[in-house]
């Protein structure tokens, strides 16, 4: 009985292993091969750069070869969001019950600028947070 128990113990673990790989986003390609300048050349899209930059020298934006925004280095990105941000991370967390940003990016995305709760100060960085996984899911 204890066996069956174990292995099923372990079943379960390794598919809700399964399950969060499903989430995870694949190796930072660092796609940046241009500057990003709005309106220039193939630039897609309207990203405000200056605002980004003036957070954080890390929040810096290039663009990739089809001309779509990706910060320059998403691993450095993505820690200063996580310095930066934690409340409003954690707020969009605990709202919708999910996990990590690095684990499930996608659903930050999504679920930012629907928060109900917390303070203003908290609804405007999970706000932040939405528009940065925006860009940031372009990196893969």
């Amino acid at each position: 009985m204890k066996a069956k128990l174990f292995i099923a113990g372990l079943t379960l673990t390794a598919a809700a292993a399964l399950g969060a790989a499903h989430y995870l986003p694949g190796p930072v390609a660092r796609p940046w091969v241009q500057e990003y300048v709005a309106g220039e050349g193939n630039i897609k899209g309207d990203v405000d750069t200056g605002r980004f930059l003036e957070i954080d020298e890390r929040l810096e934006i290039g663009a990739d070869k089809d001309g779509v925004a990706v910060f320059k280095d998403p691993d450095a990105a993505l820690k200063c969001l996580e310095e930066k941000y934690s409340d409003g991370l954690s707020l969009i967390q605990r709202e919708f019950g999910l996990l990590p940003p690095k684990v499930d990016f996608g659903s930050y995305k999504t679920y930012g600028w629907q928060v109900t709760t917390g303070t203003q100060e908290e609804r405007e960085q999970a706000l932040f947070v939405t528009g940065f996984m925006d860009i940031y899911e372009n990196s893969f």
